[in-house]
């Protein structure tokens, strides 16, 4: 089988991925990755040593006409040539131009992992309209839609994207001990990851751990911090997380006077350390699918408070282990963190409800069990219809 993603970079749907690929039993499946150009190395050395990786630097994230039918027609000769049972894709350019490819390669299945909504409410009409045509052309024939999140399968139905019974429900598994280890973390190592972020052992510290990216919302992560700090002036903020946007995130810090309140480190590998010495977790997000980082938040016994994209829901409950709020509100965010910040017994009480909640349905083992489920689903199903002499119609979804 082929998994085809735009490019391994330190990101949610990237480490789903690598976790599926990694994760298949190489004694049922030849598995390999075809990747565009951008890939990160430290992530492609990260690939299992049974997957064989497969690189097209042509295959790139921004549109590019050129290259785009260069990465389509490559790709076509890629899936023909490796006679792949199944091509699974992820992503959304490698999402479009891999299930066209694997069609016009005449690909036996075609599986696809929604990891985020690839049209949302931050583009303008006519890319809105062009990625909702793109989706529901590709879905026309995509034997199973693997999504995240029941808010982004439900919000691909409600806009007509392929037919309910080709969906799966399969929740993005991670790697959950890291994190349950971090929560239960001394003061001494606790005051140590504080001040290697540069912040004081005892201050009110809020925290967002995303990649440093227009989409991850950072502005509004600095609109809160102004807001929390004229409540609560001891506070502290860390967002935490590489990307182009580092530069100019901390030139706008210094421009708003900010500087030594909140502190933007870069990337870091002891992300369950940091968010375990959080009081409070924040999500600014403008899209998600299902977003990873709360579920990592509630195992590491930390409350969140988030925008209500896409998925929020399905972890935090509203005054349970944390609130959501609507898109963009940042006055409304803000009041819910001074509220935690302003009774940290209730906050701590709240962190631990959340640990509770976060089950076996997050583990990467039970997710990549239920993919393998999945593909032997799909091609027995194939197999089945072939001996009846029946057309190939995708195997019914099971959830």
């Amino acid at each position: 089988m082929l998994h085809v993603h735009t490019r391994l970079i330190r990101g949610g749907a990237d480490e789903n991925t690598l976790l599926t690929v990694n994760g298949l039993d190489p004694r049922r499946f030849r598995v390999a990755l075809a990747i565009g150009g951008g890939s990160e190395p430290g992530m492609v050395a990260e690939v299992a040593s049974t997957v064989e990786v497969i690189e097209l630097p042509e295959l790139v994230r921004e549109v590019s006409p050129r290259r785009d039918l260069a990465a389509l027609r490559n790709l076509r000769r890629l899936i023909r040539n490796g006679q792949y049972d199944i091509v699974h894709t992820h992503t959304a350019k490698a999402g479009i131009l891999g299930r066209f490819a694997a069609r016009g390669a005449a690909a036996p299945v075609i599986v696809h992992t929604l990891h985020g909504s690839t049209f949302h409410g931050a583009l303008s009409r006519v890319e809105y309209l062009v990625y909702w045509g793109l989706e529901k052309a590709a879905a026309v024939f995509t034997d199973r839609i693997i999504t995240v999140g029941e808010d982004l399968r439900d919000r691909y139905l409600e806009a007509g994207i392929g037919r309910p019974e080709r969906y799966q429900l399969i929740r993005s598994g991670m790697e959950l001990s890291d994190f349950s280890t971090a929560a239960a973390m001394g003061p001494e190592r606790r005051a140590a990851v504080r001040r290697s972020l540069g912040v004081p052992v005892d201050a009110p510290l809020v925290g967002k751990i995303a990649r440093l990216e227009a989409r991850k919302g950072y502005r509004y992560f600095l609109d809160l911090a102004e807001t929390v700090l004229q409540r609560i002036p001891t506070a502290h903020f860390v967002g935490l997380g590489a990307g182009e946007q580092h530069a100019a995130l901390r030139a706008e810090v210094e421009r708003r006077g900010l500087t030594g309140r909140v502190h933007l480190p870069g990337f870091r590998n002891d992300i369950a350390d940091v968010l375990a010495v959080l009081d409070v977790a924040v999500l600014t997000s403008l899209w998600e699918g299902l977003p990873r980082v709360l579920v990592q938040a509630a195992a590491c016994g930390v409350p969140a408070v988030s925008f209500a994209v896409e998925g929020a829901h399905e972890v935090v409950k509203e005054d349970v282990n944390g609130w959501v709020v609507p898109m963009r509100d940042v006055p409304g965010m803000a009041e819910r963190v001074v509220a935690l910040l302003s009774d940290p017994e209730r906050a701590r009480a709240m962190g631990a409800t959340g640990r509770e909640l976060v089950c076996q349905a997050w583990a990467a083992e039970t997710m990549v069990r239920q993919i393998a489920e999945a593909y032997e689903d799909l091609i027995a199903g194939r197999a089945g219809r072939g001996l009846a002499g029946e057309s190939a119609t995708p195997a019914e979804a099971k959830t």
